[in-house]
C-alpha cells in the first residue's frame, strides 16, 4: 500500500524540479537580454571629437603647352582659419602668372584678412581688408578696407548659403597709358555671396562673388567671382577645376591710338590643379 505513495512523491519532486529549472533558466535568459539590450555592440563607434581650431587649405596648378606656340599657366592659394569660436579669422593670399613664348601675358596677386564673430547661428558682424594686383588689366594697387554685417540664408549639410554687405574705404591705383598713376581715394560699398552645395560625399561645387562700388562715382564698381568644382581623391588631397573673373566696368586707358583705347572690361581664368585641405 505504501508503493504507490512513494512513485507520488517522486513525481512530485521531480514535477518540483522542472518548475525550478524552468524558472532558473527563464530569469537567466532574462537578465542577459536586458544586459544585451543595454551594451552596445563593440567595436562601440569613437564619438567625434570638437571641431579643430586651425584649418585651411593650399591650391597649386600648372598649365604648359607646346608646338608653334609655347605657353605655360601656374597659380596657387592658400588659405588659414583660425576658428575660437564664436570669432572666426581668415587669411587668404593667391597668384597667377601666365606666359606665351616667354612672353608674360597675365599677372594677378591678391591678398587678404578677415575677422568675424558670429552673434547668432546665422547672423555675424566682420572687419576685413584686401589688395588686388593685376597690370594687365591696368590695376597696380587696389586696396579695400571695409566693416559689414553677414546673415547665413542656408546651412545646411548639402547646401550652404552666406550673404554679406557692408561700407568701407578703397585706394586705388591705375595704370594709364603704361605711367602709374597717383591714388585715388573713396568710399565704398562691398557686397558678398558664399556659396557651396555637396553633391556627394566626396565632391562639390563652390561659388565665391564680390561687388564693390565707388560712392563717389557709382559707374566705377568692380566684380570679382570665383566658380570651383572639386573632387576628393583622399583625405587630404582633391582635384579641383575652377573659373575666375575680374570684371571692372570703367578700366583705365590703356593706349592714345588713335583711335584711344581703354583696358579690357572682363578678365578671366581657367585652371586645373590639385587641392590640399589641412
Amino acid at each position: 500500500m505504501n508503493a504507490p505513495k512513494r512513485g507520488a512523491d517522486r513525481g512530485l519532486r521531480r514535477g518540483g524540479f522542472v518548475k525550478l529549472f524552468a524558472a532558473v533558466t527563464f530569469a537567466a535568459l532574462a537578465a542577459a537580454a536586458t544586459a544585451a539590450a543595454q551594451t552596445p555592440d563593440c567595436p562601440c563607434p569613437v564619438p567625434p571629437g570638437p571641431p579643430p581650431v586651425w584649418f585651411g587649405k593650399a591650391e597649386l596648378s600648372f598649365l604648359s603647352t607646346s608646338g608653334n606656340t609655347d605657353t605655360s599657366s601656374l597659380g596657387g592659394a592658400l588659405e588659414l582659419n583660425y576658428n575660437p569660436k564664436p570669432w572666426l579669422f581668415t587669411l587668404k593670399g593667391s597668384v597667377l602668372h601666365a606666359a606665351t613664348d616667354g612672353i608674360t601675358t597675365a599677372e594677378t596677386y591678391t591678398a587678404s584678412a578677415k575677422a568675424s564673430r558670429d552673434l547668432t547661428e546665422r547672423v555675424d558682424v566682420f572687419v576685413g581688408g584686401g589688395w588686388l594686383r593685376n597690370r594687365f588689366s591696368g590695376i597696380q594697387n587696389l586696396w579695400n578696407f571695409d566693416g559689414g554685417a553677414g546673415y547665413k540664408l542656408v546651412n545646411g549639410p548639402a547646401h550652404f548659403l552666406r550673404v554679406e554687405g557692408g561700407v568701407g574705404y578703397t585706394s586705388e591705383q591705375d595704370i594709364v597709358v603704361g605711367i602709374i598713376a597717383p591714388y585715388d581715394n573713396y568710399a565704398n560699398v562691398r557686397a558678398a555671396l558664399n556659396y557651396k552645395w555637396q553633391f556627394t560625399k566626396t565632391a562639390s561645387f563652390t561659388n565665391d562673388f564680390t561687388y564693390l562700388m565707388d560712392l563717389s562715382d557709382t559707374s566705377n564698381w568692380f566684380i570679382t567671382d570665383k566658380a570651383a568644382i572639386s573632387v576628393a581623391i583622399s583625405k587630404i588631397f582633391a582635384l579641383q577645376a575652377s573659373w575666375t573673373l575680374l570684371y571692372r566696368n570703367e578700366p583705365p586707358l590703356r593706349d592714345l591710338g588713335p583711335p584711344p583705347s581703354t583696358f579690357s572690361k572682363t578678365d578671366t581664368a581657367t585652371a586645373v590643379g590639385l587641392l590640399a585641405k589641412f
